[in-house]
């Protein structure tokens, strides 16, 4: 049993890839996933999470790209995660602060 058949399909919101990091890492998708149980940022209006290697807002979660039928794609990913420890994709949310 996989690390997202374990979690459950509910956490494939948390698990996301950016395309900003796949760039520029020569299309790395180790270097390219990331693991964020933060809250999203809120710009234009729309809830985006940014990237926190490169801060790109140009990341989509694996849920998105299951609902989006993007299986051949998300088996891949799933793959990649599954072969390593969840500690090499996780980040911990940066703590919120206010404009004075």
């Amino acid at each position: 049993m996989g690390i997202l058949s374990a979690l459950g399909k509910r956490h494939r919101k948390l698990w996301f890839v950016c395309y900003g990091c796949m760039q520029h890492t020569a299309h790395d998708a180790l270097k390219s996933i990331f693991y964020y149980d933060g809250p999203p940022t809120l710009m234009m209006d729309r809830a985006l999470t940014p990237c926190p290697r490169c801060k790109s807002t140009n990341t989509v979660s694996f849920q998105k790209l299951r609902d989006d039928g993007s299986e051949a794609q998300l088996w891949g990913l799933e793959q990649i995660v599954k072969q390593h420890p969840r500690s090499a994709f996780e980040f911990k949310p940066e703590s919120t602060r206010t404009a004075s």
